[in-house]
């Protein structure tokens, strides 16, 4: 709730920055909600690898035309190659999720020391100053390497998953929502440093997200 006490200024200026981080925590939110359900298929894909390594399975199935990612069959070793990159995926776009709710790792021995104010003056200038600019460059930096893939039809030498580049398309869009994640927080901060009854809410539980 809002202080009564503060200036009708602060009061716009928490409000406006509210907004604004609203949908960006809530997509940050969503999209790691969606893919943690990647759990079940890294567990289903790793339980596939053994059990077909154990019965001295390569193939699984073979069909006519190509389907994205398996080509013409389903062998042992698209299955492996599956469970790396779904783990991959469920990595880059859960970073998001876990800044969200503070549960990434923080080698710090100065942050959990700060008042509240001290803290989101950090993170926000952590954020602007190197978390986004890391992100959007390594986003821009990769898209050669996603239209490498992509112009050469990089595909598996051992016989395991083709069309590559979508994998690897999961780098760059993985870092921009990471980017647009860590605005969301700026804003959240902003709104904490107009409004310092804000602060004093665990980020996850702020109105941006439930207003």
């Amino acid at each position: 709730m809002t202080d009564a006490r503060l200036a009708p200024w602060r009061e716009r200026g928490a409000a406006v920055c509210a907004a604004l981080a609203r949908p960006l925590v809530w997509l940050g939110l969503f999209i790691g909600r969606v893919t943690s359900w990647l759990v079940l298929l890294v567990m289903l894909a790793v339980l596939t690898t053994v059990t077909l390594n154990a019965l001295g399975i390569n193939e699984i199935a073979r069909w006519q035309a190509d389907v994205l990612l398996f080509g013409n069959a389903l062998t042992i070793n698209s299955v492996t190659e599956l469970q790396w990159h779904l783990f991959g995926i469920l990595t880059l776009f859960g970073g998001t999720y876990a800044l969200h709710h503070d549960t990434h790792v923080r080698v710090d021995l100065v942050y959990q020391k700060l008042s509240p104010r001290g803290r989101a003056i950090v993170d926000i200038l952590g954020h602007l100053l190197m978390l986004i600019p890391f992100c959007l460059l390594i986003a821009w930096l990769s898209q050669h390497f996603v239209a490498m893939s992509y112009m050469s039809g990089e595909r598996s030498n051992y016989g395991g998953l083709t069309d590559r580049y979508l994998i690897k398309a999961m780098l760059p869009i993985g870092l921009v929502f990471l980017a647009v994640g860590a605005l969301g927080q700026v804003f959240n901060n902003l709104a904490g440093l107009f409004d310092p009854s804000r602060l004093a809410v665990p980020t996850h539980d702020k109105e941006p997200i439930h207003g």
